[in-house]
């Protein structure tokens, strides 16, 4: 068993005892927490193909991801920053969450929510330092 089959095997165990033992309200995995000067944010990352217009050219999660960490910002106070590489091209792009559920978004058929990029940040994936 790799080490990432051992880490699934072992979040699929967690996922069971929180739920039905510990009857917990919700589950929330987030890819990374970070702290920046002294505050603390959850970053949501995708490396996804862009979506294409119409009715816009944009990126974005799946809608239960994007109403839990709303749910949690509101709740908390930690905002989350969505992350986005995108897979067929050379940018990276970010916002903050609820700055790009403040927008105008469009919900795909299979729940995707999924945000304009003019909205986003980017910059290009060449010029990130290592």
């Amino acid at each position: 068993m790799s080490i990432q089959e051992a880490g699934r095997a072992g979040e699929a165990i967690a996922r069971v005892l929180l739920k039905n033992d510990l009857h917990v309200d919700a589950i929330m995995q987030a890819d990374w927490l970070v702290q920046k000067s002294g505050i603390w944010y959850v970053v949501e990352v995708k490396y996804k193909e862009r979506f294409k217009a119409p009715p816009f050219d944009g990126h974005g999660l799946d809608g239960y991801q994007a109403d839990s960490r709303m749910r949690f910002f509101r709740d908390t106070g930690i905002r989350c920053l969505l992350l986005v590489i995108d897979a067929n091209g050379a940018d990276v792009y970010w916002q903050w969450l609820d700055i790009l559920e403040g927008s105008e978004y469009h919900t795909t058929r299979n729940d995707v929510r999924i945000y304009d990029l003019r909205n986003f940040a980017h910059r290009d994936r060449k010029r990130l330092s290592a």
